[in-house]
């Protein structure tokens, strides 16, 4: 349950200083305070838990182990995705079956456990079929196991096709450069003497006019499985078969030989993963055994003690049978088992659903809207209390009561899309500003980073000349075409303390920025490398130039400390810095125009622009190692941005100008709008018949406050 508190504009920060603060709505000239405890409730508390699984299994859950008080067992009901779960009550253990839905931002599985009437659905019991007639049927010793062998180091965003989980596979083992050998190693337990097959995934990142572009020798153990070769770029398949014989208890070894293509100058794949289908016998691994069954008669081996054997082909229609002392077992050809002993049941880990504040209630109203995790909005207090003392109806959502109540748990982008459209379509007050308060990366599992990079997650489009890469645009489509339908922006944040020198710049921007020429003044940087930038960059200023003073700098191709006068003329104020030419994550131009070094070395102090890149990448805040040129800009103290404009993928300057002459357009129309009113102006006038200008809408992204009040002069 939440409490209300209701206090006067001049007492909020007071009280709410104590306090942890996930909500705050302005109504009516007053500051309203919903208050609950900072991140996830303890378990204890909770009407309804959530038991994260990482892989398939028969689960079982004490909830006395795990910290839930007061639960009747015999109503608890399990579902998955609004699916019940059969169950298996025995003394104080509740025990069901968990399939596995792998998803792009979670390596677990999500199950809701809560309380209901007694009549759920159970797992059936199934009797043991007399001694006799089990013998009668035909033994079979062996299964067909798959083991799948992966590790996942090297990103590609131009790759594309297969899964996971939707989107493509874009994460690979190892690049391989012919010629080049590479040796993986796996272990085997129980392998049968008779033929299996292997399977190995592969991508070809070059292609050449020759008959076939790439060659592979695999061998195996001891024996050569074959040699492979075929023409063009793109995922392909090897398979091959492996003899009875050749597989060995324990520790086996793949061989890849890249031996290059004569008259191919490069020869170059990813590899991705192997698999394979093998024979084993029907021997336990950690007390537990999941098999498909061919058929026949299997004796169970193994095992702690007595088992019970699960048919899980049907999963929300499960029964169990317990094996008499001969372990042995009866199995129906094409059927999906699980046979456990004591010790084979997998756990999970246990968190409280976040249900309150419920974000369903029709009677939600909120202009303002601040999404993120608790420690991250804690610190953006006085910006929402500075939005609600101008009008704004403001409310800060813990991100994972958005994941719980919209997304079935799931830590999922589409999450966010479907809470958005609900608010718009059946709150009393629909949102018109939404600021994700979190950093995002294209390694939402953390294959080689830290969970820190994936804070509110961003969705990932594939772009034409890019790839893959983020796109908040797509949470702001709510009604159903392309075209974005609320302001959304961005403070890619990872610490507490990136969120304060933030809301410090925003607030010191609009409460005490200093008077002066940079008010007025608009400065735009050409790339020298093209002469089409400062053709663009010059009929930008021009629509300026009525009412503002612009300047133009255009150093040519390869002038030396071209940088030196860029920090100069930004340090002496802006209140619109452009940008027009080539860029990549960290810098603008191939000649270092303007890089992250040069950002982090700013003292512009309080003449805090807002900075627009009509350029690449500069705002791919997604890369979980390399800090972009938008970031830097914005964790700035004492000097650099405000808001920064910036693209995350690749798209023409061509394009560009949609947006740009958009922007402006937008801007000159009405100079008391609030920066993301402009920005959304601007959006929905770049035509989306295009693919290179739909990519421009995708994926230019607003990293600041979307209701940030421009400066006048």
């Amino acid at each position: 349950m939440m409490s209300s508190l209701r206090f006067s504009k001049r007492t909020a920060w007071f009280i709410a200083a104590g306090c942890s603060v996930l909500a705050i709505v302005a109504l009516g000239g007053a500051l309203w305070l919903n208050r609950s405890p900072g991140g996830t409730p303890p378990v204890s508390d909770a009407r309804v838990m959530k038991l994260l699984v990482a892989a398939e299994g028969m689960v079982a859950v004490r909830p006395a182990a795990i910290g839930w008080s007061g639960v009747e067992l015999a109503t608890l009901h399990v579902t998955h995705d609004g699916v019940a779960q059969p169950v298996w009550i025995d003394g104080d253990t509740l025990r069901f079956y968990a399939p596995i839905s792998l998803t792009r931002n979670m390596s677990e599985t999500v199950f809701w456990l809560e309380q209901g009437d007694p009549s759920g659905a159970r797992i059936a019991e199934r009797p043991l079929e007399p001694h006799g007639a089990a013998l009668a049927v035909t033994p079979i010793d062996h299964y067909t196991a798959t083991l799948h062998v992966e590790e996942n180091h090297v990103y590609s965003p131009q790759a594309t096709g297969g899964p996971p989980a939707v989107g493509g596979d874009h994460w690979f083992w190892a690049q391989l450069p012919a010629p080049i050998t590479k040796t993986i190693p796996f272990t085997l337990t129980a392998p049968v003497a008779a033929p299996a097959h292997m399977t190995i995934e592969v991508w070809g990142s070059t292609e050449a006019p020759a008959q076939f572009d790439h060659a592979y020798r695999v061998r195996l153990n001891d024996h050569l499985l074959g040699e492979f070769s075929w023409d063009g770029a793109g995922p392909h398949t090897i398979e091959a078969a492996v003899p009875a014989g050749v597989l060995r208890e324990g520790v086996n070894t793949a061989i890849l030989m890249l031996p290059g293509v004569a008259d191919v100058a490069a020869d170059v794949t990813f590899l991705n993963w192997i698999e394979l289908a093998y024979p084993r016998a029907f021997v336990a691994q950690d007390d537990g055994l999941g098999f498909d069954s061919p058929g026949g008669r299997h004796h169970l081996s193994g095992f702690s003690g007595p088992i019970d054997v699960f048919d899980v082909t049907q999963p929300d229609r499960i029964t169990r049978t317990r094996l008499n002392d001969d372990a042995i077992f009866t199995g129906e050809a094409g059927h999906r088992y699980w046979a456990v002993g004591a010790r084979g049941y997998r756990s999970g880990r246990a968190q409280a659903a976040q249900l309150t504040p419920d974000l369903r209630d029709a009677k939600n109203a909120a202009a303002y809207l601040a999404i993120g995790p608790s420690d991250l909005l804690e610190p953006l207090q006085p910006l929402l209390e500075w939005r609600a003392a101008q009008g704004l109806a403001t409310w800060a959502v813990p991100v994972d009561a958005i994941y719980d109540q919209f997304g079935a748990g799931r830590i999922d982008p589409e999450a966010l899309r479907s809470f958005l459209r609900y608010a718009a379509q059946h709150w009393t007050l629909k949102p018109q500003y939404v600021l994700l308060v979190g950093d995002a990366s294209y390694d939402p599992l953390n294959y080689t980073t830290p969970p820190q990079a994936n804070r509110v997650p961003t969705l990932l489009v594939q772009t034409v000349y890019g790839g893959e890469t983020a796109s908040d645009v797509g949470l702001a489509q709510l009604d159903g075409d392309e075209k974005p339908d609320v302001a959304i922006g961005r403070i890619p944040a990872r610490e507490a303390e990136q969120v304060r020198v933030f809301v410090e710049k925003t607030l010191a921007y609009e409460q005490r920025a200093p008077a002066g020429e940079w008010r007025s003044r608009v400065l735009a940087v050409a790339d020298g490398q093209g002469p089409s930038f400062r053709e663009d960059a010059q009929r930008v200023l021009d629509r300026f130039a009525a009412s503002y003073q612009t300047d133009l700098i255009n150093p040519p191709a390869g002038a030396p400390q071209a940088n030196a006068e860029i920090v100069r003329e930004i340090n002496m104020g802006s209140a619109w810095v452009l940008y027009f030419g080539h860029g990549s994550v960290t810098q603008w131009g191939k000649d270092n125009l303007f890089t992250v070094k040069d950002g982090a070395a700013l003292q512009n102090g309080e003449r805090l622009p807002v900075v627009i890149n009509m350029t690449c990448l500069t705002g791919l805040f997604t890369h979980p190692k390399v800090q972009s040129l938008a970031e830097t800009l914005l964790w700035k103290a004492g000097g650099g941005a405000v808001a920064v404009l910036a693209p995350t993928s690749l798209t023409l300057s061509s394009d560009q100008g949609f947006l740009s002459e958009a922007l402006v357009e937008a801007l000159l129309q009405d100079r008391t709008a609030r920066l993301g009113d402009i920005f959304l102006r601007a959006q929905r006038e770049v035509p989306t018949s295009g693919s290179g200008a739909q990519d421009v809408l995708r994926t230019f992204l607003l990293f600041g406050d979307p209701a940030l009040r421009i400066v006048q002069p």
